[in-house]
Formats: structure tokens, C-alpha cells, sequence
């Protein structure tokens, strides 16, 4: 199978891998500097800056299946997150994050179809749907009682972490 061929890059795309990774690196410097959650900290309540950055990979080097991972992670994590998260306060930050994640998926799938490329959207399908039953997350935020309450306030604080 050739996950290269016939994807051209096109302004839309450049336009949506350059916010995404924009609110990445926002996020990504929130909960590490601000917060100073620690990288499993980070993982767990900003999963959707890896599958941003993974999504983002496949767009730079032409590589539908990293795309649709990243699709697949996006949908999880980001489109997802629009239903989860409050619409409030500090959720504002995220939930505009979770619009352009949508965004980018909604791109992905478009292209895909316009391409005839059902391997790459069954591909994003099913890594959303592994996502959907990890455990490690929520593991997580059970060792870690009252950050998940916190995290949907919008009301996070490095004493949290601590």
C-alpha cells in the first residue's frame, strides 16, 4: 500500500497543522510551566497534544496512515472533548483547541473520501475506537482524586500536582 501517494498539501491543511500545533505547544507549556504537572500529568489531562503532533508528522511528511492515527486520536480526544468539557472560564482556552482539532479531522476525512481511501478512515476509526477503552487515563486521574473535578471546573492549580 502506498499511504504517500496522490495527498497533495493544500493551504486549508498548512492553515490547520499550523493552529493545532499552535494550541499544542500552548497546552503543552500550560501544564508544564504553569501547572508544573509533569509529563505523566501532561499525558494524561493533554492528551491532545501528541495526537496533534502525530497527526501534524503525517501532514509534513505526506503520510496518510500518521494522519489518521492522529485523525483517529484528534476524534478522541479533541471532537470528543466538546462534549465533556465546559464551556466556561478557562474551558475556553481548550474547548477552542477541541473546534480546531474537529476541524482538522473533518479535513482528514474529506480528503480521504475525495481520494477513495477507505483504508486511512477505517484506520482513524479504529484507533479512536482503541482510545475510547483506555484505561491508563482514567487510571490516572484515579490516583490523582479531585484534578478530574478541577480540570472540568477549569479550575487547575499547581498545588493539585503536588
Amino acid at each position: 500500500m502506498d499511504f504517500r501517494g496522490s495527498f497533495k498539501r493544500d493551504k486549508t491543511g498548512w492553515v490547520l497543522v499550523i493552529l493545532n500545533l499552535i494550541m499544542a505547544v500552548n497546552s503543552t507549556l500550560y501544564f508544564t510551566t504553569q501547572l508544573k504537572a509533569g509529563w505523566s500529568g501532561w499525558l494524561a489531562m493533554n492528551s491532545c497534544a501528541p495526537s496533534i503532533l502525530v497527526f501534524s508528522i503525517g501532514y509534513l511528511l505526506n503520510h496518510r496512515i500518521l494522519m489518521a492515527v492522529g485523525a483517529g486520536c484528534m476524534f478522541r480526544f479533541g471532537t470528543l472533548g466538546l462534549l465533556v468539557f465546559g464551556w466556561d472560564g478557562m474551558n475556553i482556552i481548550p474547548q477552542i483547541g477541541h473546534i480546531l482539532m474537529t476541524a482538522a479531522v473533518f479535513y482528514f476525512t474529506a480528503r480521504m473520501i475525495a481520494l477513495g481511501s477507505a483504508e486511512e478512515i477505517i484506520a482513524a476509526g479504529c484507533t479512536a475506537l482503541v482510545l475510547l477503552y483506555s484505561e491508563w487515563q482514567w487510571g490516572w486521574f484515579g490516583r490523582h482524586p479531585g484534578i478530574i473535578e478541577g480540570l472540568m471546573r477549569g479550575a487547575l492549580s499547581p498545588e493539585m500536582f503536588k
